[in-house]
């Protein structure tokens, strides 16, 4: 009788032993799960924007500089003149808009898909732990699509001098793709192509509000 009982202690023991590493195991889970996602994940998406900016960032200012290298003549039309007034002529905005557009459309398209291996350590925001530990795997697929437009800008640079100018503005939206999951960056850039300097008289008298 009593081996018995010391065998069903013994039992009772083990049992909440096991019971105790399974709640431990268990805890340890839940916390390593909310700790993945609350700050690994966010800074692996800091740095995955930060890389997917640059590339589209290079990306825009090649299109650019080699649709102007490759047409000159883009920029030589943009302004008329009639009757003394200096305007932007339409059609040849359009056309440089549409063109300079389509290039970084097309280099955005070619942007391969970018390999990162980061020490888990990096991630966890503590200088530490800074480059140590094993190598979280990640990849960027950069891929969007560019819209723009050309305005008109005006600068004053003296008391009868103004500078008219023509600014590509552009902006690219980008689908980051990062480890099965998206999100989306949007880039601004403003790219100036051409100018006039508009003169006038020097006014004979001034008025001070």
């Amino acid at each position: 009788m009593r081996r018995c009982s010391v065998k069903a202690m013994r039992r009772a023991q083990l049992r909440g032993v096991l019971w105790l590493l399974a709640a431990s195991l268990l805890a340890g889970g839940l916390w390593l799960n909310r700790y993945v996602n609350t700050v690994i994940k966010p800074t692996l998406h800091e740095l995955a924007e930060y890389e997917a900016r640059a590339a589209t960032v290079q990306a825009v200012n090649r299109a650019v500089a080699a649709a102007l290298a490759a047409d000159a003549s883009l920029t030589d039309a943009l302004f008329v003149q009639s009757g003394g007034i200096v305007s932007l002529d339409a059609a040849a905005a359009g056309a440089a808009q549409l063109r300079l557009v389509s290039a970084v459309q097309e280099e955005m398209n070619a942007l391969p898909e970018e390999n990162f291996t980061i020490p888990f350590g990096s991630l966890t925001n503590n200088s530490l732990l800074s480059g140590l530990g094993p190598g979280w795997r990640m990849q960027v697929q950069p891929k969007g699509y560019a819209e723009g437009h050309i305005r008109e800008a005006t600068e004053s640079l003296s008391i009868n001098t103004t500078r008219y100018s023509a600014v590509l503005q552009l902006s690219v939206t980008v689908n980051m793709i990062l480890d099965g999951s998206t999100a989306t960056l949007t880039v601004y850039a403003d790219y100036p192509l051409a100018s006039v300097l508009i003169g006038g008289d020097t006014p004979s008298a001034y008025a001070g509000i």
